[in-house]
């Protein structure tokens, strides 16, 4: 496992002993990701020789860290998580139907050939927790915010259990990814229909559901040529600061909040007149960093029943743990075992 160390941007990283080992592959995992406190439970109560690591990884080295992994016969699978679960998909030896379908990749396996394999449990996560807290979704009108790989997960579950009397209508802040979804998604059964972003207004009464599968609202900080940005701060029911930038040197999060105070402002007015307009709504943000996320807070404010991500995050990850480590033959598959375990650690 040293070779990784050349690979991943969190060096400090104590690799372990451990006979197999598992890994969450992203931008910054390290920097709050569940998933290693979960599997590393359950492999744990399950005396399952294994350990889980988050590995930071550049978009440049992924290629290169992918074919490390696949040489190393100690490593069984684990998640992939933000912004790679698109970019994944042709660097593994196969898919199955399900991310086929999808198009996104959040878990890899090996099969009996020792070839890397993706899946996605997103989708059936996320429908697992939404159902769990409305109930029957048959009919209901769904507005989905964002357009990328959680996106397409989400939707291609959600509009099954819509029916063809439900809707789904999507917004994202670029077209491009928009248009992209909505090809994927022709051959749903309910309908589709693409909205503006933010989403107008006007439209706010038609919805029972809101869902947001954009990065907006998450925690950790983000950073492009132009240096560090925080969306944290804002709901994607409103504008986002497009151009404040602030260096690593200061106090970043601070030096932001002060500089992007207006933006904010305008943003949170913007969610709350959005919000006040919706009638019976439930809000659903799968972001779980942080566990109440900006449109969680203004949306529980105003009375509405809300869903953080950690129900999805927690049920996708005994998905995925499951299938993982029964392709190694070393357990049989049993997910209400794996659930157990992960939801006492959680």
């Amino acid at each position: 496992m040293s070779n990784l160390k050349s690979l991943i941007e969190n060096k400090n990283i104590q690799l372990g002993k451990s006979k197999y080992f598992s890994a969450i592959i992203g931008e910054t995992p390290s920097k709050g990701a569940k998933s290693p406190l979960l599997w590393n439970a359950a492999f744990k109560k399950m005396n399952f020789p294994a350990q889980m690591y988050p590995l930071d990884v550049s978009n440049k080295n992924l290629g290169k860290l992918i074919k490390n992994l696949r040489l190393d016969k100690r490593f069984i699978g684990g998640a992939v998580t933000m912004p790679y679960k698109i970019n994944i998909l042709n660097l593994l030896d196969n898919v199955d139907d399900n991310a086929k379908v999808i198009g996104a990749v959040n878990c890899i396996y090996r099969d009996n050939k020792n070839g890397l394999i993706g899946t996605n449990t997103d989708g059936a996560g996320a429908l697992w927790s939404l159902k769990s807290v409305y109930g029957d979704l048959k009919g209901a009108r769904v507005l989905l915010l964002g357009a990328g790989g959680a996106a397409l997960a989400v939707a291609t579950y959600v509009s099954k259990a819509l029916g063809k009397k439900g809707k789904i209508f999507i917004s994202n802040r670029s077209k491009k990814p928009l248009i992209k979804l909505k090809k994927k998604l022709s051959n749903n059964i309910c309908g589709l229909d693409l909205l503006s972003w933010p989403p107008p207004i006007d439209k706010a009464k038609e919805f029972d559901i809101i869902i947001n599968c954009s990065s907006i609202g998450f925690e950790n900080l983000k950073k492009d040529k132009k240096g560090i940005y925080f969306l944290k701060f804002f709901s994607p029911l409103g504008s986002v600061s497009k151009n404040i930038r602030v260096s690593e040197s200061d106090d970043p999060l601070k030096n932001y909040a002060y500089k992007a105070a207006k933006d904010i402002s305008k943003n949170t007015i913007q969610t709350i007149r959005f919000l006040s307009k919706c009638q019976s709504t439930m809000v659903f943000d799968i972001i779980y960093q942080p566990n109440i996320s900006h449109l969680l807070y203004l949306s529980d404010l105003i009375g509405f029943k809300t869903l953080s991500g950690k129900m999805m995050n927690l049920e996708q990850a005994v998905i995925a743990f499951d299938k993982t480590t029964s392709a190694t033959g070393l357990r049989n598959s049993d997910q209400s075992e794996v659930r157990k375990y992960m939801k006492d650690a959680g």
